[in-house]
């Protein structure tokens, strides 16, 4: 895992200026003046190539407290490479990948080294690995076999097509430097006037009393707080740390509670109306408004957290286990006088977003606005100037990450445009597939999860998506279905063992064996894995069609999941036998996939299922009050004969 330095003093001092320094540039340059592409985007890079050297460590021994000199020399030539492209920016322009100048290669190859070295720093090795493969594939491109073979291209042309808006400035850097940036700012704001707090308490008064409780609040607090975090690591530390240590207190074995926690935080990323960073990129790279995005994407996130939902209040009937006290509860009338107000910028933001169709840029700037107005209604959750400080501050370190990940990401971009490998792949997958449109389904999503681990979701959708978005389209799918597929997955690689980035810190909060939470979390977060495939079939599901055709799409899904959830809990009403749990398996297949035939084959099975499952249970019931009865009789007997 990366490793991250304490600075202290001046040099903490110094990060804090920086850092609040960027937040308040993208403020201004989004909000108050018309910037050109070309500036925002190099002076938003710019500011990672800066902060990162002293934020993220080189190596574990390297100082805690205060950079070291390399440190200082790798921001250094990042100001200057910055600089030049500023200052250059119509010539790099026109020259890239046809006639650089000499000073054009210099400064790509001192920003190609920076960004692999910043990867390697802030994101681990896979990305750089990644970056690696695609560079060989530049230069070695006419000994690649099949479909893969094609044209190879010299260091010059190949280094200046980086340095370009097709290349480290292209459409990701576009997309973390206006819609992600903002969303997280907003997010950081939105945490420093206390939402958290809120999210919390409002989660525990909704769900606390029921069976398993404090789990079903993780799911609540998770989904709430993903949808603006946007980071399933961050969603697990900031609400893990309340909700695993009682879950573990209520009954739940350690490793389920870490499981839950990470699965529901993972989830937080495919909640509508932010969806986490990644969501943007969609966006950005379909050229699909990003409204229609979200819409798309409620259906799928409810069946998502309704199936989970379902297997934890199964897991916690199968245990036995209690909700909390009402005595240890908040009350939600409490909540909602105490804390209500700061969910206005979440509704100003629904609002714009949703029903007005504002620019994502517009609607983040406003609910943050909100945020800091409506923070003074109550004097605890007021956002002073330290307050506006810490959340300037953790808005642009929370975004570090991205940048990084979409520098490194205009790399794939670049030599994807020069060797048109990307249609190459599409040629060569659909041919293996046979123009079967579920294997090449089944190839995508393996190989998005393969791209995916280890890589936040934002890194892991940038390279899935431009690489595999061709294969999906050239199949029949429309850019929406095939780019919410990859999306989908990109994000669930955060459950997927044996990496599980979600899994390390739930296991750590839990004291469990992480590859045990890892494993758990997969299975919790399963239904995740088959809903893409649901709505590439029925586009349905994201809200494409007639009312009568969504609604009916949705109850079947819903009673699909339904039956998922009993067959991989194994329980129901009692302890379901392994016919019944085929039975549920074999319904919740054939229900989750659309059709007349497959429905009505679904159907015949749940109520086959649920008939069984009742007599028996009926009968063990009715066993269990007649041993009650006798053990009554007995009893009263012995009694008897001592008198």
């Amino acid at each position: 895992m990366p490793k991250r330095s304490e600075l202290s003093g001046n040099w903490s001092k110094i990060l804090t200026v920086l850092a609040v320094s960027a937040s308040l540039y993208h403020i201004y340059a989004l909000g108050m003046v018309a910037v050109g592409i070309w500036q925002l985007r190099v002076i938003h890079l710019m500011a990672g190539l800066i902060m990162v050297p002293l934020v993220f460590k080189a190596m574990s021994s390297s100082p805690d407290k205060r950079p070291s000199l390399p440190d200082m020399i790798m921001a250094a030539l990042g100001v200057g490479v910055s600089v030049y492209a500023l200052l250059n920016e119509e010539g790099i322009v026109y020259r890239a990948g046809v006639d650089p100048t000499n000073w054009d290669i210099i400064m790509g190859t001192i920003m190609l080294a920076l960004i692999i070295e910043l990867t390697r720093r802030s994101l681990g090795w896979p990305l750089v690995i990644v970056i690696c493969v695609f560079m060989c594939y530049a230069f070695f491109a006419p000994y690649f076999p099949g479909v893969l073979k094609a044209k190879s291209y010299n260091y010059p042309r190949v280094i200046s097509q980086m340095l370009s808006l097709e290349g480290f400035y292209g459409i990701p850097m576009g997309a973390s430097s206006t819609f992600v940036f903002l969303f997280v700012l907003f997010g950081a704001f939105l945490k420093a006037s206390g939402v958290g707090d809120f999210i919390i308490d409002l989660s525990y008064a909704l769900a606390g009393r029921t069976r398993g409780g404090p789990a079903k609040v993780s799911i609540f607090a998770s989904g709430m707080f993903g949808t603006v975090a946007g980071h399933a690591v961050a969603n697990v530390v900031t609400t893990g740390a309340f909700t695993i240590p009682l879950m573990k207190k209520t009954g739940f074995r350690p490793y389920f509670a870490g499981a839950v926690e990470a699965a529901a935080s993972t989830g937080g990323q495919l909640m509508p109306p932010v969806m986490g960073a990644a969501a943007f990129l969609v966006a950005e790279v379909t050229n699909i408004p990003y409204n229609q995005i979200a819409t798309a994407g409620i259906l799928p996130a409810v069946l998502f957290y309704l199936a989970l939902f379902m297997m934890i209040d199964l897991e916690a009937g199968k245990e036995g286990l209690k909700g909390l006290p009402g005595s240890e509860l908040p009350q939600l009338s409490q909540v909602i006088m105490r804390w209500g107000h700061l969910a206005v910028p979440v509704l100003v933001l629904l609002y714009m977003l949703l029903i007005v169709g504002s620019s994502p840029i517009k609607a983040a700037l406003y609910s943050t606005g909100t945020c800091v107005i409506f923070s003074w209604m109550r004097k605890e959750t007021a956002m002073g100037y330290s307050k506006l400080i810490l959340a300037m501050e953790s808005g642009a370190m929370g975004a570090l990450n991205v940048i990084i990940a979409c520098g490194a990401a205009g790399v794939v971009v670049a030599v994807i445009y020069l060797t048109g490998v990307g249609l190459k792949l599409a040629a060569g997958i659909i041919a293996l597939a046979g123009g079967n449109l579920l294997i090449a389904c089944v190839v995508t999503m393996v190989v998005t999860l393969v791209l995916s681990m280890g890589l936040p979701t934002v890194g892991a959708y940038i390279i899935a998506g431009v690489t595999m978005g061709p294969v999906l389209t050239q199949m029949g799918l429309s850019l929406l279905q095939a780019h919410m597929f990859i999306f989908y997955f990109s994000c669930m690689s955060a459950v997927t063992p044996p990496v599980a980035l979600a899994a390390f810190p739930a296991a750590g909060i839990a004291g469990a064996n992480p590859m045990k939470v890892g494993f758990t979390a997969w299975r919790l977060a399963i239904v995740a894995f088959i809903i893409p495939y649901m709505f590439i079939y029925s586009p349905t599901l994201l809200l494409k069609g007639s009312i009568m055709g969504i609604a009916f799409s949705s109850f079947t899904a819903l009673m699909g999941t339904a039956c998922l959830a009993v067959a991989l809990s194994g329980w129901l009403l009692t302890r379901a036998t392994l016919v019944e749990r085929g039975l549920f398996l074999a319904a919740a297949m054939t229900l989750i996939f659309p059709g007349v035939v497959t429905d009505t084959i679904g159907g015949g099975l749940l109520l086959t299922g649920l008939i069984i499952h009742a007599i028996r249970w009926r009968a063990i019931k009715a066993q269990n009050n007649g041993n009650a009865g006798k053990s009554m009789a007995t009893m009263e007997t012995a009694d008897s004969e001592k008198t």
